[in-house]
């Protein structure tokens, strides 16, 4: 599918209609180009190894009746895609599907641990764990009852008739330690620990057998010190995406349905088909214990191999490995920005805990920074009192009164005053600037209040409301909060979804064409919050994991060689071919080694070779008289009127919002999470 945005958003009206209507054919003069397309958009197209390893299943042999918890590989192939093509998620929701340039084919290899590596690895387990009290959702794992008041009744009498063993320890591993020995014993089973690999483990059907969990306990919310970690919800059966300090890259995500059950996809409860309340039955993956039995639970006659099929798909692929981003990550097409202003506008309640207390702006720089390695970052902070027309229009957005201020004519839910407020704010900005000056502002508006919205709401980075496009990003405290959350990581969290990067539970289905959140049908892939990752809900990651840096630096150098394209396309539109030529042969070069250390996974490399290669054809440009400027979307803007704001919730397609507090949150907090 063709599509002019975000490559040629920037262009003239003239320009868009010709991209519209499918382009001139290249000139000559840049006919010897190989990785460059003027005037066309061109993906990177690789091939990428990923291993599926089972560790304690057993591959059942063809056309064999299968026991419940044994793996027939034919289910993974029908169910496991052969390629996916990326898409700017929150821009194709406007009405066109948005490539990234980022294409992968698929080479699977499927491997089955030996006895030896499944002794060893097992034993590291039961050594490296320490056991604890069951915890409260391991507990209401084995009553399978509620309350009158619907709460999970955790002192029974006895277990349950409606599961098949109950949970009589806990041993909690560390996550981070356990996908670390993985990555250094993957080698024995053929594996570099650099490649992408899903670790499927069940320790269920040994006899050294242990009730387990995993935990990652040593890291603290930033600005109060709390530690989510030490949280009942916050054991896990899962972990991936981080890395060993001084070590290469490791990619690699283990999934261990033999563990807890999992408290983050309600798989402690295995009686009630729709835990979420959506009104569709749940799709969640019950302990492994449970598949096949003839309880009248989840695990009814079920069978395992085409659940951890779907989960590698739909959350290892698609959501962790090669998510799809959920805005541009270019920013400002054709002219990306040279540097970046963190604009931070602290708009303080007058009761409100002092700034410092609740934001860190160096570390929130320090932090995001990686996500656009080539640009000069500086951070600004900014003070305004919480009053006046601005906490009128902050009010509505919380529907803390309802006065004349909430416009009927608006879709105030979308926050349209504060929406225009601030766009107005970050003009003034901009008109500030030097003339030249090729600054990106990330508008980013925090509220430190001191009335509290009841919502659980703690931030938002939304789109223009009119081409998806990144526009602001907010952070929110809340005194019903106090002492959970302050700005700090929020706000690297939301910025995160500004340069580009989507949740680790929600995401796109490139051969499918299908957009998902972690609720019905796909409530499994809460999963991929754990993973180490700020975009994760889960809160035990307050930085940037590999996972994440491999998708942005793809992104980014897809970025460079389709701007290329379009300052050339610009540069021969204006009759300057001739005189650009030799730099696009130079350019392009540079983006064939490029496309060699993207192939090879180098994927810092490729980015900072293709920066180098758009930077030349820029110059190039510019030295030759050639207009070329970045899109801005704030300039002319009508806003988030109700005809521009319906579209967003038909499409599931509504602003990212941070991380609420899960499972202990009220039904409207939960509604507003799985709205994501």
């Amino acid at each position: 599918m063709k599509y002019c945005a975000p490559l040629f958003a920037a262009l003239s009206l003239s320009l868009m209609s010709a991209c519209g209507s499918g382009g001139t054919p290249a000139p000559t003069d840049y006919s010897s180009l190989k990785q460059i397309k003027p005037g066309q958009d061109t993906k990177i197209e690789t091939d990428l190894k990923v291993n599926v390893v089972f560790v304690g299943y057993r591959q059942a042999a063809p056309g064999q009746v299968t026991t419940a918890r044994q793996v027939d590989l034919q289910d993974f192939r029908n169910t496991l895609p052969a390629s996916y093509d990326t898409i700017a998620r929150i821009p194709s929701a406007y009405g066109r599907t948005e490539y990234t340039g980022n294409k992968f084919n698929y080479n699977y290899n499927y491997v089955f641990a030996d006895q030896a590596f499944e002794d060893k690895f097992f034993t590291y387990l039961a050594s490296a764990g320490k056991e604890q009290p069951l915890t409260v959702l391991q507990k209401a794992y084995n009553c399978q009852a509620t309350d009158e008041e619907g709460n999970y009744v955790t002192d029974c009498a006895a277990p349950s008739n409606l599961i098949t063993r109950p949970i009589t320890g806990n041993l909690e591993i560390d996550a981070p330690s356990t996908e670390n020995w993985l990555a250094d014993h993957a080698s024995e089973l053929g594996i570099q620990k650099d490649e992408y690999t899903v670790f499927l483990v069940n320790w269920y059907d040994r006899p050294d057998f242990k009730f387990h969990s995993y935990t990652k306990t040593g890291e603290a919310e930033t600005d109060t010190g709390f530690k989510f970690g030490e949280r009942a919800s916050r054991r896990m059966i899962a972990w991936g995406g981080g890395y060993q300090q001084g070590e290469g890259p490791q990619r690699l995500w283990f999934y261990d349905l033999s563990a807890n059950p999992d408290p983050w996809t309600n798989a402690y409860d295995v009686v009630n088909s729709d835990v979420d309340g959506d009104g569709e039955p749940d799709v969640r993956m019950p302990p492994v214990w449970e598949y096949g039995t003839r309880k009248n639970n989840l695990g009814t006659a079920r069978q395992v191999s085409a659940d951890l099929a779907k989960t590698v798909r739909y959350t290892a692929l698609n959501l962790l490995f090669t998510p799809s981003p959920i805005y541009r990550a270019e920013l400002t097409p054709p002219e990306l920005p040279d540097e970046i202003e963190l604009r931070l506008n602290v708009d303080q309640g007058a009761k409100a805990a002092e700034v410092e207390q609740v934001l860190k702006p160096q570390l929130v720089e320090d932090r995001v920074k990686v996500l656009q390695p080539f640009a000069k970052f500086n951070t600004v902070v900014d003070r305004a009192p919480l009053e006046g027309d601005l906490r009128d229009a902050y009010n509505c957005f919380f529907v803390i009164e309802a006065e004349d201020i909430c416009s009927p004519e608006y879709a105030d839910i979308f926050g349209e005053p504060l929406f225009r407020y601030n766009v107005q704010d970050l003009r003034s900005d901009y008109a500030g600037l030097p003339a030249g000056s090729n600054r990106y502002i990330v508008p980013t508006y925090l509220f430190n209040d001191d009335v509290d919205p009841a919502s659980g709401l703690l931030g938002i980075a939304i789109d223009d409301g009119e081409t998806g496009t990144q526009s602001l990003v907010y952070s929110f405290t809340s005194p019903g909060l106090e002492g959970l959350y302050g700005l700090t990581d929020t706000t690297v969290h939301e910025i995160g979804h500004h340069f580009s990067l989507s949740h680790p539970h929600d995401g796109y289905d490139s051969e499918e064409d299908l957009s998902y959140g972690a609720s019905g049908p796909f409530l499994f892939v809460n999963s991929g919050d754990q993973s180490a990752s700020v975009m994760s809900y889960i809160d035990l990651t307050f930085s940037f994991g590999q996972f994440n840096l491999d998708s942005q630096y793809r992104y980014l150098t897809a970025a460079y060689l389709n701007n290329s394209g379009a300052i050339l396309e610009i540069a021969r539109r204006a009759g300057k071919t001739a005189q650009l030529a030799p730099t696009a042969v130079s350019a392009d070069n540079l983006f064939v080694q490029a496309q060699a250390e993207y192939d090879a996974m180098n994927y810092y490399r490729a980015a900072d070779l293709g920066h180098q290669a758009y930077r030349l054809v820029l110059d190039a440009a510019r030295q030759n008289g050639v207009e070329v400027e970045g899109y801005k979307w704030y300039q002319n803007l009508s806003g988030l009127s109700k005809a521009n704001a319906q579209p967003r919730v038909a499409k599931n397609h509504l602003p990212q919002r941070g991380a609420v507090i899960f499972p202990e949150e009220t039904p409207y907090q939960r509604a507003l999470r799985l709205s994501q």
